[in-house]
């Protein structure tokens, strides 16, 4: 069978069950895993899929609120090297927030051992800091979502008027230099629009993938934003677009080899 037709069969499995693994793809077409491997990143690489380790998922559509397995599984590398940036520009005694993005789940690994109040909608988040040592959590409660496994509403958002937030962290699905700051799931976006009068330092967390993306729901404009934090996968001239807004851009350095 040639490359390509391989890669429709590949494709119609995709379509068929949202996602595929590389060791069952080999098995079932009698190839390598590097064989596979191939076909999975020539398929990303005409944006059909998405690389995840282990395999590939479909092209998420922008309506849809993919489920947080899923999230934390799409470029899992570049939202680790960036979660541990954007963690680093925590001081010991601040107050954040830590929204229910997947790559703010990933500061979670990284935040200091000091003390901090750590305010949040996202139980995952509540789940991974539990018994920390010096931590105040504080989960907003309100109408559970299942598929983010956090927390959006009236309720959540009134439960965080009395606070003054040192840093906001938030992810996004789209980051626009002109647009700003955008979401696919309403909840979370109206959420992140009322924290943000309250916070000292509003911080994009987000691997290079989402910028200059739009998603249906914007929660920030430009210069609402004070800081993004990305890989060094992004364009230098895509990244002197947002410091023409007034954004503080920080790059974190990627692996270059023993990436899955």
């Amino acid at each position: 069978m040639l490359p390509h037709q391989r890669q429709e069969f590949i494709m119609r499995r995709i379509d068929a069950e949202g996602s595929v693994k590389s060791a069952e793809l080999a098995e079932s077409f009698g190839v390598t895993n590097e064989t596979i491997r191939k076909d999975l990143e020539a398929l990303a690489e005409a944006k059909r899929v998405i690389r995840i380790h282990g395999g590939a998922t479909r092209l998420s559509d922008t309506r849809h609120d993919l489920p947080l397995p899923a999230r934390q599984a799409v470029n899992r590398f570049e939202k680790s090297v960036v979660a541990q940036a954007a963690a680093a520009l925590i001081e010991p005694r601040d107050t954040l927030f830590l929204d229910a993005s997947s790559t703010v789940l990933a500061m979670t690994d990284y935040l200091p051992l000091e003390p901090l109040t750590v305010l949040t909608n996202a139980h995952h988040v509540i789940v991974a800091l539990g018994g920390r040592p010096g931590y105040d959590l504080i989960c907003t409660g309100g109408n559970y979502e299942e598929r983010s496994r956090s927390y959006v509403g009236v309720m959540a958002e009134d439960s965080l008027k009395r606070f003054l937030i040192k840093w906001l962290f938030v992810g996004v699905d789209g980051l626009h230099h002109e647009i700003g700051a955008s979401e696919v799931n309403p909840g979370q976006a109206v959420l992140k629009e009322r924290l943000i009068p309250r916070a000292e330092q509003v911080c994009v967390v987000c691997d290079s993938s989402k910028l200059e993306k739009k998603s249906p729901f914007i929660f920030a404009q430009p210069h609402q934003l004070n800081v993004l934090v990305t890989d060094d996968g992004a364009s230098p001239d895509i990244l002197r677009l947002y410091e023409s807004q007034g954004i503080r851009v920080i790059t974190a350095p990627l692996p270059r080899d023993g990436r899955g």
